[in-house]
């Protein structure tokens, strides 16, 4: 395998990074349901689809990448945390590291999409929001555990049924994804 500083990106590449980063500014600033301390978006689709067509150093970039464009192009009066900056590189990331050219099995969704919800939705921005609101880190916790607890399962079987979608599987053919066999 290439390393990072050695790879190079077509034409193609670049369409379909800026594309998915722009999608994901989208999900965020227009189309999501969002309170002081809660977002439910569709985010996590462009993410996971980055994630296994371009592997942990793309998709964490892009994540970064769109959590800056996102709040400087479209600001929501909400104040700047770089803390949010980088649990949108760190959260593709994991993703990455266990979906990257592995098989996409229910199980490998099922650990992604609760090793990102767990480190990086209810730890790491719960204490963002802490610092950066000085509310009580326990009095906000169980709206967003409550709030991640049922996007959870909705996450992970909309992003199941993408990875057996036959029309996404030929349209992604280029890239090292290991597509899961149905039965």
């Amino acid at each position: 395998m290439k390393n990072i500083s050695s790879r190079r990106f077509s034409a193609k590449d670049i369409a379909v990074i800026g594309l998915m980063i722009a999608i994901k500014v989208v999900l965020t600033r227009f189309l999501a349901v969002e309170t002081q301390f809660v977002r439910v978006s569709f985010t996590f689709i462009p993410t996971i689809l980055l994630a296994v067509m371009y592997g942990p150093w793309v998709s964490g970039f892009s994540g970064a990448g769109a959590d800056l464009l996102g709040f400087f192009l479209f600001p929501k009066g909400f104040p700047f945390s770089p803390g949010f900056t980088i649990s949108a590189a760190i959260g593709p990331m994991i993703y990455a590291f266990i979906l990257y050219k592995k098989r996409l099995s229910l199980g490998r969704l099922i650990t992604a999409n609760l090793a990102v919800t767990v480190l990086v939705n209810v730890g790491l921005n719960s204490l963002w929001l802490y610092i950066l609101y000085d509310q009580a880190f326990w009095g906000m916790l169980p709206i967003r555990l409550g709030e991640n607890i049922l996007t959870l399962p909705i996450e992970i079987a909309i992003i199941y049924w993408i990875t057996g979608n036959p029309s996404i599987q030929r349209l992604l053919t280029d890239y090292p994804i290991k597509w899961r066999k149905e039965k």
